[in-house]
């Protein structure tokens, strides 16, 4: 059987895979809801409704451009509903799913992306307290401006949310933006918050699980110390049913690390 190296890159994206799908699973878009989205459309064949036959991909782009016309009109006849609001988000997700796979239309996916963030800012002000809205928004802001001013200043208001009433995972999702900004500083100094924070709360013995795995995620992509992240993770496994979401998390996690070990030691694999 042949056998070929492992590409670095090729296991960064299959790690970065892992990390949105085990630990920022919060539904942003970030170009990275595309080729799910596109297979939720696409990959089922099934066609639209009142359609009996395999739609075309101008069937797809006049059904959702209709259904958030539909929306908009509700919007403009009521005052904001929050469930409105979020199926016109992804409506409009949709539209820029088809317009980026087969019609390439900049100025229509632009108009798209700036009605997304004018929506998620109408749903922080609806739900202020909810901080999926608020990272999808400063996500969009990260996305769709040139300028991050806006983006950093909701980043600053969701550190002070976070550090107030600690969630993990969405606190790894703000380093995450953090991350990919540029933002190194900031990206420290809530790396280092949540560090001591997870810390504080395994000495205790007040941390779960969850929280362990979250404490590796951290250590592991952000502060550099993948020997106790793995350790962790191995921890993490051997309480965990086979069964359990966590267990399969964590296991995936572990096996991205190793795989990325190996590939600096020149370890190649079939």
């Amino acid at each position: 059987m042949a056998r070929k190296k492992v590409r670095a890159r090729d296991l960064k994206k299959q790690r970065w895979a892992a990390i949105v799908a085990a630990v920022l699973a919060l539904g942003m878009i970030l170009g990275l809801f595309g080729p799910n989205v596109y297979h939720a459309i696409f990959g089922s064949g099934t066609p639209l409704p009142d359609q009996q036959s395999e739609p075309e991909p101008q069937d797809y782009l006049d059904y959702y451009e209709a259904e958030v016309a539909r929306l908009e009109s509700q919007l403009d006849e009521n005052e904001e509903n929050e469930a409105v609001l979020l199926e016109l988000a992804e409506n409009y997700r949709y539209l820029i799913v088809v317009q980026q796979v087969f019609f390439n239309n900049e100025e229509a996916i632009e108009e798209y992306q700036e009605r997304l963030i004018d929506i998620y800012t109408s749903l922080t002000d609806v739900a202020p307290a909810d901080m999926q809205y608020r990272l999808e928004l400063a996500y969009l802001l990260f996305e769709g401006r040139d300028d991050h001013s806006q983006m950093l200043d909701e980043a600053s208001a969701i550190s002070d949310i976070l550090r107030a009433n600690p969630d993990p995972l969405y606190h790894l999702s703000l380093i995450q933006l953090f991350d990919l900004a540029g933002e190194d500083e900031l990206l420290m100094d809530e790396a280092k918050w949540l560090e001591e924070y997870l810390e504080e709360k395994i000495a205790d013995d007040t941390a779960d699980n969850d929280d362990r795995f979250y404490y590796a995620v951290l250590l592991g992509e952000y502060l550099g110390n993948v020997t106790f992240a793995k350790a962790i993770l191995e921890e993490v496994i051997e309480e965990e049913s086979e069964e359990s979401r966590l267990y399969q998390n964590a296991l995936s996690y572990l096996q991205f690390f190793q795989a990325e070990s190996n590939e600096e030691q020149g370890i190649t694999v079939d």
